[in-house]
This record gives structure tokens, C-alpha cells and sequence, in this order.
């Protein structure tokens, strides 16, 4: 592909090149990084939930525990004023305290003592049914993990009585241990509900980390909206700056071709020059001498008369198709021609014969064979032409 069509490639798909393909760029890149940053929010969202989760989960634990050092707080500040006090009084006041606070969602507690004896539950009935319904060595079981719950200050994982649904479930509780006693007191609470208050916080932040997705997903699309303008804006604006340039080039063009055109016609003028020279002395010297014989008033007879006018006809004719060979050189052709080189070759050495021997040259050509090609022969013409002129000068 040449640079002619190049060009014509280019000024035929500008609008592709200048708009549609920066706009593919924009839009590919656009959406691409739309799935990135959605991969990556989603992946941050996931890992934020998880640790937001494990946070709850703690912060429920945490409650738990400090529910149960605010409760030994109290239960000690009471042994320490009722000192004097019959254990029963102290542990029905206990009680009292266990009562008088509000039960929290579906969490309950209450109290036992080392032997397993329970002082106090929110549903004590259920809970003695509960016993009686396994064997003792349950019970000890159950109460001999509670216990070590309460010595390692750790929580624990147990079935136990859902007071309002009025069923097994499954619990997590703090055990603390009321010092100078051997009373324990349990906080404990489902673990359903827990998990359930935790997926609705999951909920309300998921929303939000949707909610911002969504936002910067907006805004992306904004910017490539905006990227699209702009490309419009600057294609518009390159599209006047080339229309611009070829008209520049076009200009500069006509005004070269112009003066090639002179050039060419300054060099048609020089050849023809050339060419004429030669023939236009024979001829006026053939004139000269049929005057001056006609001056002596010599005899002039008709082979002879007839003889000159033949060369003068011959050396009119010479500069008759020294024209026309010019022009037709000059003659601007779009169809090419099957014709063979070798005469091409020579016409172009007989248009530069007189310039040759002017400068006293000798071109030699020799040739193995003709060919017959397809091609421009004026322009074959023309280069073989300025390649013998450029050795001459």
C-alpha cells in the first residue's frame, strides 16, 4: 500500500479513526474497569461483612460479660453489708436484684450454687421438667461445665430452655462466679437471636456497600458519558484541523505542480531550441545558397531546385514531428499501454541528442533483447530523461 492510498484510506475512515475507535478504547476501558472495581468492592464488602460479623459477635460476648462483673459487683456489695444476715435473707434479696432487671430480647438469667441447686430462673418450672426429663448424671454434667466455664472466664455452649417459644435451644452464656460464695450466675442468650440481630447489621451495611457500588458505578459511567463528549468535542475539532491541512496540501500542491509545470514547459522550450537548431540552419543556409545562386543569375536548374525543396521538405518535417513528439511527451495520459521499451529508451535519448553532443558525450546502449510491458510511456519517458540530464549537468 502506498502513501497515495494510504492517505485515501485514512480521509475515507476518519470519522472511524478519529471517533469510533477512541470511543471502543473509552468504552472497553470503561467497562472493564467497571468489573475490576466491582470485583474488588465486592471482595472488600465481603471481607468487611465477615470482619463486621466476627465484631458483632464479639460485642454480644462482650455484653454478656460485663452484665455478669455488674451483677458479682452488686451481689458482693450486698454480702458485704448483710454480713450479719441469715444466708437465706441474702439470697432471697439476690433474687430480688435477679428480678428487678429487665429481661434483654431472648436472653434470660439465672443462679445456681456449686451443688447444682438452682436459686433462680425465669422459668424454673420448665427448667425442673428439663432435669427430671435426663438422668441426673446430665445434670451434674451440665452444671460441672458451667462451673469450668466460670473458672477459665470463658463462654459457653449449651442447650437450654427457650422461655417464650417454650423449647430446646441452643445457648451461649457467661458464667461468673459471686466471689467469698458458692453462688454462679449465668447470662446467657440464643444463639439464633444473636445471629439473626447480626444478619440484619449485615443487612443495613451490605445496603450500604451496595449503595455505594452503585454510586461509583454512576460515576464511572458519568466520566466515560463525559470521555465520550470530550472525544466528540476533539474529533470534531481534529477533523477541521485535517480537512484543514489537506486543503494546505492540496494548495501546496497546485502551486508545485504549477511551477513543475513551468519548469517542464521551460525545458519543452530548451529541447524543441535544441532540436530546431540544427534544422533550421540547414534550411537557411539551403535558402542562402539558392539566393546568392539567383544574385549571380546562374542558371538554376529544375533536378536541382527540386532537390532543395525536397530537403527543405524533409527538414520541415523534422520540425513538425519534433512538436508533435513534444506534445504527445507532455500529453497527460490515465490509461496505460502495452508498447517496448527499447524505442522508449531511444525517443528519450533523441530528445536530449543535442545537449549530448553539445557537451561532447558519448552514450553508448546496448540492449540483449526487448520486452513489451504495461506502463505509462510518457512517464517512463520523463524518468529516463532527468536520469541522462542529471548525468549531463
Amino acid at each position: 500500500m502506498n502513501f497515495k492510498q494510504l492517505k485515501m484510506l485514512f480521509t475515507k475512515h476518519l470519522l472511524i479513526i478519529t471517533l469510533v475507535f477512541p470511543l471502543l478504547v473509552v468504552i472497553f476501558y470503561g467497562i472493564t474497569l467497571s468489573v475490576i472495581l466491582k470485583h474488588k468492592h465486592d471482595t472488600y464488602s465481603n471481607e468487611e461483612l465477615n470482619r463486621y460479623e466476627d465484631e458483632l459477635k464479639e460485642r454480644h460476648k462482650l455484653f454478656l460479660r460485663e452484665k455478669g462483673k455488674y451483677i458479682e459487683l452488686f451481689i458482693n456489695i450486698l454480702y458485704a453489708k448483710e454480713l450479719n444476715t441469715s444466708n437465706t435473707l441474702v439470697e432471697n434479696r439476690v433474687i430480688d436484684f435477679i428480678e428487678s432487671l429487665k429481661k434483654y430480647d431472648s436472653g434470660f438469667i439465672f443462679v445456681f450454687k456449686a451443688n447444682g441447686e438452682l436459686i433462680k430462673h425465669p422459668c424454673a418450672t420448665r427448667f425442673i421438667g428439663f432435669e427430671d426429663k435426663y438422668n441426673r448424671s446430665q445434670k451434674n454434667n451440665i452444671v460441672k461445665k458451667f462451673i469450668e466455664a466460670s473458672k477459665s472466664d470463658k463462654y459457653i455452649y449449651y442447650s437450654g430452655m427457650d422461655c417464650q417459644k417454650n423449647k430446646i435451644v441452643d445457648k451461649i452464656g457467661y458464667v461468673q462466679q459471686i466471689r467469698e460464695t458458692n453462688l454462679y450466675v449465668v447470662i446467657s442468650k440464643n444463639e439464633t437471636d444473636i445471629n439473626n440481630s447480626i444478619q440484619a447489621q449485615k443487612l443495613i451495611w451490605q445496603k450500604k456497600f451496595e449503595d455505594e457500588s452503585d454510586d461509583n458505578t454512576k460515576l464511572l459511567f458519568f466520566a466515560i458519558f463525559l470521555s465520550i463528549i470530550f472525544s466528540l468535542i476533539f474529533s470534531k475539532i481534529l477533523n477541521h484541523i485535517i480537512l484543514d491541512y489537506e486543503k494546505e496540501i492540496q494548495r501546496s500542491n497546485s502551486i508545485m505542480f504549477a511551477q513543475s509545470r513551468l519548469a517542464q514547459a521551460g525545458e519543452l522550450l530548451s529541447m524543441i531550441s535544441h532540436q530546431w537548431r540544427q534544422p533550421i540552419s540547414k534550411i537557411a543556409s539551403i535558402v542562402t545558397n539558392l539566393r546568392f545562386k539567383i544574385m549571380m543569375s546562374a542558371e538554376i536548374d529544375k533536378e536541382y531546385i527540386d532537390k532543395k525543396s525536397q530537403e527543405i521538405e524533409e527538414h520541415t518535417e523534422f520540425l513538425s514531428k519534433t512538436i508533435d513528439d513534444f506534445r504527445e511527451f507532455y500529453k497527460p495520459k490515465n490509461l496505460k499501454e502495452s508498447v517496448y521499451l527499447v524505442p522508449l529508451i531511444h525517443k528519450a535519448v533523441d530528445f536530449l541528442e543535442n545537449s549530448i553532443n553539445k557537451k561532447k558525450i558519448i552514450l553508448k546502449t546496448h540492449f540483449c533483447k526487448d520486452a513489451k510491458v504495461e506502463i505509462y510511456p510518457n512517464e517512463l519517458i520523463q524518468v529516463i530523461i532527468n536520469i541522462v540530464q542529471n548525468a549531463i549537468e
